[in-house]
């Protein structure tokens, strides 16, 4: 039985591996990810050592597909991880030899307690810089629309449907932001042409 769970368990980290070494484009996370599945591979292959079994190659290297995006392996790997910890669990309670026991939980904590957490730090921070590039795009987009709209008025083709849909998508705040600024030029000028006076 020892044998059959270290084969189980090391197919699980040997796909893991090719999974961590095709995203490492995606980011540092995957090299650190890579690197640690190589560290768990080596302890399940020195148990299988022990008990004299063949150790197999890696049959996933070169056929997992790269994800097309760096959200997306993220994600990927949050699932693989997720799998992993209940492959222990299924593993554990099969398992009698203490020494692979404690190698099993051992790698089933390190999923839990660094590989989990750092990839869901990942995630987070790309779903992040991801919504932050949106807002910059669609700020970028505004201030292009609000400039055409601008010369639209200084030349005196703008007329009130192209305003009321420009004005339609913009955000009340800002709007409001607008107007109080507009009224402060307003008063400025008003101010510095009664001094010229």
């Amino acid at each position: 039985m020892s044998e059959e769970n270290l084969l189980q368990a090391l197919d699980d980290e040997y796909k893991a591996y090719s999974f961590y070494t095709l995203a490492i484009p995606f980011g540092e996370i995957f090299t650190n990810l890579q690197n640690a599945e190589n560290a768990h591979i080596n302890a399940l292959t020195f148990q299988l050592q022990k008990l004299n079994s063949p150790i197999p190659n890696n049959p996933y290297l070169n056929t997992i597909a790269l994800p097309s995006n760096a959200i997306e392996a993220l994600q990927i790997a949050l699932e693989q991880e997720n799998a992993n910890i209940a492959l222990y669990n299924d593993l554990i309670a099969k398992e009698q030899n203490l020494e692979i026991l404690d190698v099993f939980y051992r790698l089933q904590a390190a999923s839990f307690n660094h590989h989990i957490p750092a990839l869901q730090q990942a995630l987070a921070s790309s779903k992040n810089t991801g919504n932050l590039m949106d807002m910059l795009n669609n700020g970028r987009e505004l201030l292009d629309e609000t400039g055409e709209m601008i010369e639209k008025l200084k030349e005196g083709t703008l007329n009130q449907e192209q305003l009321e849909d420009f004005l339609s998508r913009l955000n009340y705040s800002l709007v409001g932001g607008v107007i109080v600024g507009a009224f402060g030029v307003i008063i400025c000028n008003e101010l510095l042409n009664q001094n010229k006076e």
